[in-house]
């Protein structure tokens, strides 16, 4: 009994010398630049095990220190077929493939290594993205990454830090072929934003709404704050701040059905409230927005358009619009107009409190919002030629 133990100690533990198939082919590991070595483990791991995908693992890596190559090759296709799980087998195989030019053939390996090795997943796409501009391994990539595999969700992240113009090719193929995922989309909208492509970055996302969400549409998108979730994209995002609280009121909205209110408590905080990406197009705009400040503040909320990216002009202001304080429960309206230039490529709308000291952000009391709008002001060339038409 004790001889047996010591036998089964010597396989499952690493007990003792090397002992059975799985601790030799483990073992030959760390002698990968020895053909000779790796040779003589393979061979006696075959004699014990004569389908074992390991052995024809280190026959391959000892084939491949030798002068053909090609038989190397095939001993790793053996052994990945025998072990698909063999996470050297399959990257030997990615290397060779795309070495060889068989692109089509690389990627069903990275595919396979990419399910077994999750902490390859992000480097190995991170490396791989340089070069889909290449049209075999963009359509290999499409193929794959359409059967949804495991390791898809990674994506979107590697792709985020890529290339905007690399981006939005893979995702275009991408979504010829499947739905992207939600992720997948913002990546999107973001790199076409940054390629100057805001208004087709908007179209793509709208889209992708369902169509009660698409009823919202209007410049801004739910200008009335209808919605019943904040939509991402290029509806309405903000953020859960401590001293604010921000939600949907049912109670005497200026129209429809809801208004935006957001209720402070006292706190000293720098505001950044409810924003939107625009993709306005050069141009004079009117912005209007209905207000309901019972804070009391001695400095106000405005609403303020910024340009979100351009060649000089990102994050420069186009806009300041102060809202009103009310004097009762009421609701009052303000209104400015602005312009857009035409190196302005996309816009932001941010709702923010204009306070400066600390004293000045300490706010407390509801802001309610409602019937923001935007509107196109005709210029006064467009007037005077609609006039001659006349």
């Amino acid at each position: 009994m004790a001889w047996m133990a010591w036998q089964q100690v010597r396989v499952d533990a690493d007990v003792g010398a090397a002992f059975g198939p799985d601790r030799r082919v483990a073992a030959a590991r760390g002698q990968a630049g020895d053909a000779d070595v790796l040779a003589v483990a393979a061979r006696e791991t075959l004699r014990d095990r004569p389908i074992d995908g390991g052995a024809f693992r280190l026959l391959g890596l000892a084939a491949a220190l030798q002068p053909d190559p090609g038989r190397a090759i095939d001993l790793y296709r053996t052994a990945a077929r025998l072990s698909p799980r063999d996470d050297i087998a399959q990257a030997m195989l990615v290397d060779a493939s795309f070495a060889q030019g068989r692109v089509d053939e690389g990627v069903t390996h990275v595919d396979a290594l990419l399910r077994i090795a999750p902490h390859l997943r992000e480097p190995m796409l991170v490396s791989l993205m340089p070069f889909t501009g290449n049209p075999e391994l963009h359509a290999a990539l499409v193929r794959v990454l359409a059967a949804d595999p495991p390791w898809r969700g990674t994506l979107a992240r590697v792709l985020r830090t890529s290339d905007p113009a690399q981006t939005e090719a893979l995702l275009s193929g991408l979504s010829q072929t499947v739905p992207l995922t939600p992720a997948e989309l913002s990546v999107r909208v973001d790199a076409l934003t940054a390629l100057g492509q805001a208004a087709r970055a908007r179209e793509i996302w709208l889209a992708s709404l369902a169509e009660d969400e698409r009823a919202l549409d209007g410049l801004p998108f739910d200008g009335g704050f209808e919605g019943q979730d904040q939509t991402g994209g290029f509806g309405w995002k903000w953020s859960d701040e401590p001293g604010v609280s921000i939600t949907l009121d049912a109670i005497d909205p200026v129209q429809g059905q809801q208004s935006l209110q957001a209720d402070f408590s006292g706190r000293a905080m720098r505001f950044i409230g409810p924003r939107q990406r625009l993709a306005l197009a050069p141009g004079r705009y009117e912005l209007s927005s209905a207000v309901d400040d019972r804070t009391g503040s001695p400095r106000r909320f405005a609403w303020f358009v910024q340009c979100a990216a351009g060649p000089e002009l990102a994050h420069a202001n186009l806009m300041q619009l102060d809202l009103p304080a009310s004097a009762s429960s009421h609701w009052r309206t303000a209104r400015a107009t602005f312009d857009v230039p035409p190196d302005c490529q996309g816009q932001q709308l941010t709702l923010r409190h204009t306070g400066r000291s600390l004293s000045e952000r300490q706010i407390s009391g509801t802001l309610r919002v409602d019937d923001v709008q935007l509107r196109k002001v005709p210029s006064a060339v467009t007037l005077q030629t609609a006039s001659r038409s006349e």
